[in-house]
C-alpha cells in the first residue's frame, strides 16, 4: 500500500497542527479552544454570523409587523396599545440591527446586540401580556416558548450566550406570569413548564451545534496549514526546476517556455518582441587561466550584472548554456534592443574583472539581437532566436566585445536579413 508523502510543516504550524489533533481528539462537548485556537475561529465564524444575526433580525422585524393580523383578529381594542409596545420593540431592534451593520468589524457585537433583541422582544411580550381585556392571555405565555426557540436557535448565539439570554427570557416570563390574576396556578405553570423544557432542550441543541461547528472548523483549518505547506513546496520545487542553479537565472527549460509565451502574447497584443543572445568572450581562456571557481565566480558576476540592467516586471534574463545568456524584452523594438545592449556592455565593463588572455586584459561580452512583430510574421519563436544566434555568431567572428542586430523585416527570408554592427570599447 503507498503511502502519502510527508508534508514539512514550519515550527509554528507544527506546533498548531499538533493542537488541532489534540483538539479533534476530545470526546464530549466542545465549547472553547486554547487561546491560540479561539481567536482564529472567532475570525472565521464571524462573517457567518454577522451575515445571520442580520438576517434574523430582518425576519424578526417581519414577525412583529405580521402578528399585528392577530391583533386586528383577536383583540382589535388594544390594537394601539399593542402597536405601541410593537414599535419599541422594533425600534431596539433596528437600533441593535444598525449597531451591527455600522461596527462589521466587531465579533463581539453581534452576540450582544442579540441578546438584547432577544430582551426587548421577551419584555414587550410580558407587557403584551399584562394588558388589561387581553382576551387571549390564557395563550400569551407560550410565546416566550417562541423567544426561547429563537434565541437558542435561530440566532447564532454562543452557548453561554444563548445561555444568558434564555435565562433572562425565562426571568422575565417569570416576572410577568406568576403574579397575573387572570391566570389559574395551572394556566401559570404549564407555560412555564414548557418553556423550562424547551430552554434546555434547545440549549442542548445550541451546545451540539457549536460542538459540530468547532469540529468542522479544526479540519478545515487543519487542512488547510497542509495544503499551504504542500503549495509552498510545489512553488519550491517549480523554482528550482525553472532555475539555473549557479547563476539563479532562468534556466533553458523556463527561457524556452517564456519565449513561447511571450510570442503568441506579443502576437495577439500587435507588439514588437526582442530577443538578446550574450555570450562572453574567450571564456574557456578565462577557465584555463583561473580555474572553474573562479569561472563559475565571474559567470555569477555577470548573471547579476544582466539582472541589474533589466526591467524587472517584462524582461528575462536566463542562462542559455555554458557562458552564453538569454534576454527576452516583451514589448521592445530593435532600438530598445540596442540600448539594452549598450548598457549591458557598460555594465560588464565597469565590473572590470581582469582577463589576462583577452586582448581587452578584461572580461568582455558579444552581442547578437533580433527582433520581430509576431502579429506581421507567420515566424515561429525559434526564428528569432536563430537569428539572434547567428548574429551573436557574426559578433565573435568580427572580433567581440560588440553587438550585431539582424535587421531582418516581416517580409524577408533568413536568409535575405541584414544585419548592422555596434561595436562596444
Amino acid at each position: 500500500m503507498r503511502t502519502a508523502p510527508a508534508i514539512t510543516l514550519s515550527a509554528h504550524d507544527q506546533a498548531l497542527d499538533e493542537l488541532i489533533g489534540r483538539n479533534l481528539a476530545r470526546s464530549g462537548w466542545m465549547i472553547s479552544f486554547p487561546a491560540a485556537l479561539e481567536d482564529r475561529f472567532n475570525e472565521h465564524i464571524h462573517t457567518n454570523r454577522h451575515r445571520q444575526v442580520v438576517r434574523a433580525a430582518v425576519v424578526g422585524i417581519v414577525f412583529l409587523f405580521a402578528f399585528v393580523s392577530i391583533d386586528l383578529i383577536y383583540r382589535p381594542a388594544l390594537l394601539v396599545h399593542l402597536s405601541i409596545i410593537r414599535a419599541g420593540v422594533i425600534l431596539t431592534i433596528m437600533a441593535a440591527l444598525s449597531l451591527v451593520i455600522i461596527c462589521k468589524q466587531d465579533i463581539r457585537l453581534p452576540g450582544l446586540m442579540s441578546i438584547l433583541g432577544i430582551s426587548a422582544a421577551s419584555l414587550g411580550t410580558g407587557l403584551m401580556l399584562v394588558s388589561i381585556g387581553n382576551p387571549i392571555v390564557r395563550f400569551e405565555p407560550y410565546t416566550f416558548i417562541l423567544v426561547a426557540v429563537i434565541a437558542n436557535i435561530a440566532l447564532p448565539l454562543r452557548p453561554p450566550q444563548a445561555l444568558l439570554a434564555s435565562t433572562i427570557n425565562f426571568a422575565i416570563a417569570v416576572y410577568f406570569i406568576m403574579p397575573l390574576p387572570a391566570l389559574l396556578p395551572d394556566e401559570k405553570a404549564s407555560p412555564l413548564i414548557f418553556l423550562l423544557a424547551t430552554t434546555l432542550m434547545t440549549l442542548l441543541a445550541n451546545v451540539r451545534i457549536e460542538t459540530i461547528e468547532r469540529k468542522i472548523f479544526l479540519l478545515y483549518l487543519r487542512e488547510k496549514l497542509r495544503g499551504e505547506a504542500l503549495l509552498h513546496e510545489y512553488r519550491s520545487l517549480d523554482q528550482i526546476s525553472n532555475t539555473d542553479a549557479l547563476t539563479d537565472l532562468a534556466n533553458r527549460r523556463l527561457f524556452d517556455d517564456s519565449l513561447k509565451q511571450n510570442w503568441q502574447a506579443a502576437r495577439l497584443n500587435g507588439e514588437p518582441l526582442t530577443l538578446l543572445m550574450i555570450d562572453i568572450d574567450h571564456f574557456k581562456g578565462y577557465n584555463d587561466t583561473y580555474g572553474h571557481p573562479a569561472g563559475d565566480e565571474c559567470l555569477k558576476r555577470v548573471a547579476q550584472a544582466l539582472k541589474a540592467c533589466t526591467r524587472s516586471d517584462r524582461d528575462l534574463p536566463a542562462r542559455f548554456g555554458g557562458e552564453e545568456f538569454a534576454l527576452i524584452l516583451s514589448g521592445c523594438d530593435e532600438t530598445g534592443g540596442l540600448r539594452m545592449a549598450a548598457r549591458i556592455h557598460e555594465t560588464i565593463a565597469g565590473l572590470a574583472i581582469t582577463h589576462a588572455t583577452s586582448p581587452l586584459k578584461r572580461l568582455s561580452v558579444s552581442i547578437g539581437v533580433a527582433s520581430a512583430r509576431p502579429s506581421d510574421t507567420t515566424h515561429e519563436p525559434r526564428n528569432l532566436l536563430l537569428r539572434a544566434d547567428r548574429v551573436l555568431y557574426e559578433a565573435k567572428q568580427a572580433g567581440r566585445n560588440r553587438t550585431r542586430i539582424d535587421k531582418q523585416t516581416a517580409q524577408n527570408s533568413f536568409e535575405e536579413s541584414e544585419a548592422a554592427e555596434y561595436r562596444a570599447y
